[in-house]
């Protein structure tokens, strides 16, 4: 009798800890569809994209994702574009001693 208690008791236990991984489970999967829709509205260009900040920093990402070299992301983030909160303005030019060699410029 006092072992087929123990085994229910074991039953019961192990029943609760497949019900606890299974939620936990189902919670992961709900987080993680979450965390895919910022990550797909980053993906479309342009400040308008939804939940996008519009800052300097948004500025300073466009220029590095523009691959025209360090010296020109270094052009933007030393502007004041973006400060004001507005992302209407376009990214500039690449001034004239900006290259694409500029990746490896360091600051002398």
């Amino acid at each position: 009798m006092l072992t087929r208690r123990l085994l229910v008791l074991l039953v019961a236990v192990v029943s609760l800890g497949v019900l606890a991984d299974g939620a936990v489970i189902v919670n992961h999967l709900r987080t993680s569809s979450h965390t895919q829709a910022p990550a797909q509205a980053a993906a479309q260009s342009g400040p308008k994209a939804v939940g996008h900040p519009c800052n300097h920093g948004f500025y300073v990402s466009q220029a590095a994702h523009a691959k025209k070299g360090g010296a020109y992301v270094r052009q933007v983030a030393k502007s004041d574009l973006g400060k004001n909160g507005s992302c209407s303005a376009p990214l500039p030019a690449p001034s004239s001693g900006t290259s694409k060699q500029g990746a490896d410029d360091t600051d002398s």
